[in-house]
């Protein structure tokens, strides 16, 4: 019975301070004689702001792990460069420098994305990681742009055998072309016919009878030789399709719209310039290079939603997400039960001072 009696009356309280509460919000002038019941501020209402601050620092932790890993490969990159032997024939030391700089600036950058993360209150160290997320943003965007454009252009030059291309489809068959050239002379490379004669300015060989070999005087380049014999020189000019693969090459091998032939009076003579073997294997050669700009423009896309995320995650730790208020002790609770029954505010105490209960 008393204990019956307990609850109906805390209940009864309860329901009467909420009451009150309820009818002094309704007056005009409630927000000068309550003004506990203002609206709390925005990062405190609840989970949705809790939420936003943990993805954005989710966000920052992670963005800050991938930088450390990208800086290091970028670095180690770099380092090869440097010292394996076919690596520095095609790449120049200085942009293997160039390379190891950009990691280590990365490397630094991700500091000030942990220095964001463990102390939240560090505006500068966010405000520093999200000028270099938002650049980076702004980087990976471009070069999805031009990524997506060169794939749609490549296809296209291979398309019309890369015959009279122009614009974009011209800048996608020079990339191509240096890489040949750059190939075929650190190779140094000669194609061979099946009687293992090649041509020479001194002595030129009429005689075109396929199959046909590259072969390279660098042993760095045998794996490159032997890829390029497998795909598609050695099945080159075949006595099943002999007609239109000579048509094709020559159809290639012919346009000076993008890269002047050599003139050459045989098959092999045209096979011993880098425009021949290209030709001969130009649907192998544009394949080969769209199956990384595949991956890479895609890559690149992920990349650049990533950084625009964490982007947002930045502007919202540095701009509007604030510190949580301190939970308040029993001590404080229980000093505030008189007020909270009368809707009314308790006076403010001060640091140090001791709390006593009406």
């Amino acid at each position: 019975l008393f204990l019956s009696l307990f609850i109906v009356s805390s209940v009864k309280n309860l329901f009467a301070s909420r009451g009150r509460r309820a009818l002094l919000s309704l007056h005009p002038l409630a927000f000068l004689a309550s003004p506990s019941s203002a609206a709390p501020p925005l990062a405190h209402m609840g989970c949705c702001a809790d939420l936003f601050r943990c993805s954005s620092l989710s966000l920052l932790l992670i963005s800050a792990l991938f930088y450390t890993l990208l800086g290091a490969g970028i670095v180690t990159l770099g380092v090869l460069a440097l010292t394996l032997p076919w690596a520095k024939i095609i790449v120049p030391d200085w942009y293997a420098g160039v390379t190891i700089g950009v990691g280590a600036l990365i490397l630094f950058v991700a500091l000030f994305g942990y220095l964001a993360f463990c102390r939240k209150k560090n505006k500068c160290s966010i405000s520093i990681y999200m000028l270099f997320c938002l650049l980076l943003c702004c980087t990976t965007v471009a070069s999805t742009v031009v990524l997506f454009r060169y794939s749609d252009a490549l296809h296209l030059a291979k398309e019309s055998k890369f015959v009279n291309v122009t614009d974009w489809q011209r800048e996608a068959s020079e990339s191509l072309k240096e890489g040949v050239e750059e190939i075929w002379e650190e190779c140094g490379a000669s194609v061979y016919n099946s009687d293992s004669v090649t041509y020479t300015d001194e002595f030129q060989v009429d005689a075109d009878t396929p199959p046909y070999e590259l072969r390279c005087t660098n042993s760095d380049f045998d794996d490159v030789a032997e890829s390029i014999n497998d795909q598609c020189l050695e099945a080159a000019f075949n006595d099943e399709n002999f007609d239109e693969d000579n048509t094709d090459f020559l159809e290639c091998y012919t346009s000076s719209s993008w890269w002047a032939p050599e003139a050459r009076s045989s098959t092999l003579g045209k096979l011993n310039t880098p425009k021949g073997v290209f030709c001969a294997c130009y649907e192998e050669f544009a394949d080969f290079v769209d199956a990384y700009f595949f991956v890479g423009k895609w890559v690149s896309f992920g990349f650049a939603v990533f950084f625009g995320l964490t982007f947002l995650g930045c502007c919202y730790l540095c701009c509007c997400s604030k510190p949580a208020a301190p939970a308040r002790t029993s001590q404080q609770e229980y000093a505030q039960q008189p007020y909270a029954q009368h809707g009314q505010q308790p006076p403010p105490q001060q640091k140090g001072a001791t709390i006593l209960r009406p």
